[in-house]
């Protein structure tokens, strides 16, 4: 029976491979801390995530959750040479067995049991059997069949654990204890107390020497890949992203200076060198945002929780802004650190050129660095110490839309929006107001707890997500106004009773991105990634981590890059992607524009076709050489995507198809070839 049940649980937690095509997984293969040998491999534990090198070849493989691995962030690996099985446990007690062929056994028994803690100490094999040592307990795999065999507890944390014949041994953080198979060991008192020096436990001395070796041998075998797995908040330029790896959260998570480049396939780093030495390790932490001048593609900001504001080019820190060589201030101005509490987030350029930042739990909140290098600062009173600046986003109009996160007790959370009216100079002639309580269209009256995210779609409608859903208005100009209201999308039931639920209600909204189609991105606190429809009327696609290789249900930021269509999803344990089926249009038809791909359509490829460089709303249609009509359809802002069936559902044959693509309106024309292999 349980082999049964393994094997129903293998084929449910397999279901995220029908997206395999589409996704790709940014994972991080610097800092290797573990390397097994296997067969000619040698398989390497970096940062959570795992790859193995063949020695013989010198060929490098990647696993992640689009291939061979059932989840992400890795705590131990460990080699059964007498099975011929990689064993590779989470952070999450989630447990995969690798065979050597990549085939994969998941063993999810101690990700869904109920412990107060699964920090795991030691993952030991010992024959056919694996170990796994926790601070709640010991529990015990059969490799040969791949099953959870027992979880035994004691009064201590279990740091070691091994076997010899009949008996089991477990050292804890007061005693080892003996375990005879022949007993019922779930039973506390069948275990004995032994002597200390009675067993040996931990890695022999020819074991450590032979991972040490084997770690020598891959230290400057590192795949292309971010430098860590931390991704807070992106920044799309064009093809490039930017990734801000830092973290605004409370309680406050410590994580090194972390900013990041990924550009034509390839990952860079920003050198912590400089800043590390001007303000030190324990300074230079968090990094909550970076942004690109739009005049010099070289030259870049970073805002920090810790210390300040820093400025790069080239890459390489050139400046640093903090409250005794600028007008940014210090949370604690008296205390001997105070500038480790300079927060500078929210930052963004203007139309001007102007860069807009906001100086978090201090009385002026919006600073201002000129073009021309000097600063302005605003004031306003109720924003005074408010927290967690997440956002400065700027609309069609230039109106300056910042969210303040977190309600405390200096404030409920909420938005400030600013009119400059084009004087950045001149405060006098400008409009403002803070939103914290506001109403909908049915006159209910909302105060969330959390303010998250604030956008404008291709219509000019501006679109909230706070902790209680989305929010939008179709008439922004009218913020100022006091009788100004937002929309609370309604959705329609269709169940024949007329009656429709707001969006997303109560499901928290941490950031919205909007793809060349007007389509909304929705990431959540603890929901993953919701697709809507332009209008929010329809969702296109929910995706979890139950579902898809997302690699976390928790988001914090979206981007995307608009000629590729590629959708760009920050999570709290990394950074993943999408091949959306939206780009940016075009503003002319061209055969020479359309590009598809991939062309030609081999026989292992399983996904869509993605026929990019269409106007808006361009109508397509797929005929064979023949020129029979086999699929046909509308492009999602300047794409389309074709399955590879006809119209019935039926893949289609090998040969040469053609797309038939003709503007909105049925004036302008282009073609392009599609090669279908089998």
């Amino acid at each position: 029976m349980k082999k049964f049940l393994f094997y129903i649980l293998f084929c449910l937690l397999s279901i995220g491979s029908i997206y395999a095509d589409d996704w790709e997984i940014y994972a991080s293969y610097h800092n290797a801390t573990q390397a097994v040998k296997t067969d000619s491999r040698i398989f390497v534990l970096a940062n959570g995530d795992l790859y193995s090198y063949d020695a013989e070849d010198q060929t490098v493989e990647l696993y992640d959750k689009t291939n061979v691995l059932s989840d992400f962030g890795i705590a131990h690996i460990a080699y059964s040479a007498a099975t011929k099985k990689l064993v590779a446990i989470y952070e999450n007690g989630n447990i995969d067995l690798i065979g050597m062929d990549n085939t994969r056994w998941n063993i999810p028994d101690l990700k869904m049991k109920n412990l107060d803690d699964k920090t795991i100490n030691e993952l030991k094999v010992v024959g056919k059997e694996a170990f796994i040592s926790l601070n709640s307990g010991l529990a015990l795999l059969n490799l040969t069949e791949g099953y959870f065999v027992d979880f035994y507890t004691f009064d201590g944390k279990v740091t070691n654990a091994t076997a010899s014949g009949n008996k089991i041994y477990a050292k804890t953080t007061t005693d080892v204890l003996e375990g005879n198979r022949t007993l019922n060991l779930l039973d506390a008192s069948s275990w004995k107390k032994v002597a200390d020096n009675t067993v040996t436990f931990g890695k022999t001395e020819a074991e450590k020497k032979e991972e040490a070796t084997l770690l020598e041998k891959v230290k400057n075998i590192v795949p292309d890949s971010p430098i860590r797995n931390w991704s807070y908040k992106l920044n799309m330029v064009g093809h490039r992203l930017l990734v801000a790896g830092g973290n605004f959260y409370y309680p406050e998570m410590d994580y090194e200076g972390t900013a990041m480049k990924y550009e034509k396939g390839k990952w860079s780093a920003f050198d912590e060198t400089a800043a590390i030495a001007l303000v030190g390790e324990k300074a230079y932490r968090n990094v909550t945002d970076i942004v690109q001048d739009p005049n010099d593609s070289e030259h870049h900001w970073l805002g920090t929780k810790r210390s300040g504001i820093y400025e790069f080019k080239n890459y390489k820190m050139v400046n640093h802004y903090t409250f005794d060589n600028s007008p940014l201030e210090s949370i604690l101005p008296n205390d001997k650190n105070a500038g480790r509490y300079v927060r500078v987030t929210a930052l963004n350029y203007d139309r001007e050129g102007n860069l807009w930042m906001c100086n978090d739990e201090c009385d002026t909140i919006v600073r201002i660095l000129k073009k021309d290098g000097s600063w302005r600062s605003y004031y306003y009173s109720e924003a005074v110490k408010k927290p967690t600046w997440d956002h400065t986003y700027f609309d069609k109009r230039g109106w300056a839309w910042i969210n303040s996160r977190r309600t405390s007790n200096n404030g409920e959370s909420g938005i400030l929006i600013i009119n400059t009216n084009g004087t950045i100079d001149k405060q006098s002639d400008d409009q403002h107001r803070y939103l914290s309580t506001f109403y909908n269209q049915n006159g209910e009256s909302y105060t969330p707890d959390l303010y998250y995210c604030t956008i404008e779609d291709l219509n000019g409608d501006m679109w909230i997500g706070c902790t209680k859903g989305v929010f939008m208005t179709t008439t922004p100009e009218d913020i100022f106004k006091s009788s100004f209201t937002f929309t609370q999308p309604i959705v329609p039931r269709n169940d024949g009773s007329g009656l429709g639920d707001y969006l997303l209600n109560g499901i928290p909204v941490k950031c919205i991105a909007i793809d060349g189609g007007n389509r909304k991105w929705v990431g959540t606190l603890n929901n993953g990634v919701y697709l809507l429809s332009a209008n929010g009327m329809e969702t296109i696609e929910h995706f979890t981590t139950g579902n898809s290789p997302l690699i976390s249900d928790e988001i914090n930021d979206i981007a995307i890059d608009g000629e590729t269509g590629e959708v760009f999803i920050a999570t709290s344990l990394g950074l993943c992607s999408y091949h959306g089926d939206a780009t940016d249009p075009a503003t002319s038809m061209s055969s020479n524009n359309l590009k598809v791909y991939p062309n030609p359509v081999r026989p292992e490829y399983q996904g869509k076709v993605h026929i990019t460089g269409l106007m808006y709303n361009s109508n397509v249609k797929i005929v064979s050489a023949a020129g029979k009509l086999v699929a046909e359809g509308t492009s999602v802002g300047g794409e389309f995507s074709w399955d590879c069936c006809t119209q019935s559902g039926r893949r289609v044959g090998s040969g040469i198809y053609y797309a038939l693509c003709t503007d909105e309106d049925g004036k302008k024309g282009a073609v392009a070839k599609i090669l279908i292999i089998h």
